[in-house]
């Protein structure tokens, strides 16, 4: 069986386990080749997506033609399933296959349906869109009022925060380049950072873990205090 409703920022994760197993049962299995598109942006959004093998990225085009990617999904991850929520929905971005993947299709109706017929859950579905757009607001903050550096660093004290195991190793969470977007920061800059933290000796990068050398050091470089760090 799929474990793929665990995560205290995953809707489905309010489900019980019947109502996951609900869901699941009610699902099509869709097969992709690599590059091929799940859904378009402004497509009425009619399914939720759980990927069962392969990756996916979310992503838009720029003004300028650019690519922007804001997200990658691999095995156990749910995608759109927010948009289901929306009055009118419609998919807000593009969704497309890195690899050749497979993913089950799940009906917007079975979703509200289960809803519909469960008050508490309802409730609590409230409180975690709540606690989403709290999370949004402060990610606002941070890409308006902080420097890119900065915006780097916060992001690793998160990991860290989340992260257990070694003291002073994080595990980056996606390849560099969709990070750089996410902090809405340019690959060049942030090839520049990680130059810069690695040469003065307050880093080191041994493929996605980032080794921390010196905590207050770095945090000092980057004008932040060190409890970003606290677990």
């Amino acid at each position: 069986m799929i474990h793929s409703f665990k995560g205290a920022q995953n809707v489905l994760s309010l489900l019980s386990p019947q109502q996951q197993q609900q869901l699941l049962e009610s699902g099509k299995t869709i097969k992709l080749v690599a590059h091929q598109t799940l859904f378009s942006k402004g497509e009425p959004a009619t399914h939720f997506y759980l990927v069962k093998k392969g990756q996916l990225k979310i992503f838009r085009i720029t003004p300028a033609g650019d690519e922007k990617v804001f997200n990658l999904f691999t095995p156990d991850s749910w995608i759109a399933e927010m948009a289901m929520f929306m009055p009118n929905p419609s998919y807000p971005m593009n969704a497309q296959s890195e690899v050749a993947s497979e993913v089950l299709a799940v009906k917007r109706e079975t979703l509200l349906g289960i809803i519909d017929n469960c008050p508490t859950l309802a409730r609590a579905l409230l409180g975690l869109m709540s606690t989403k757009i709290f999370s949004l607001v402060n990610n606002v903050d941070k890409l308006t009022f902080i420097n890119a550096s900065q915006r780097f660093v916060l992001h690793l004290g998160h990991l860290y925060q989340m992260q257990t195991g070694d003291e002073g190793k994080i595990k980056l969470q996606q390849p560099k380049h969709v990070l750089a977007s996410q902090l809405n920061i340019t690959p060049e800059t942030f090839s520049r950072i990680l130059r810069k933290l690695k040469s003065q000796q307050l880093i080191e990068e041994k493929g996605d873990t980032i080794l921390l050398l010196d905590i207050e050091k770095l945090c000092a470089e980057v004008e932040l205090t060190s409890d970003i760090f606290t677990r």
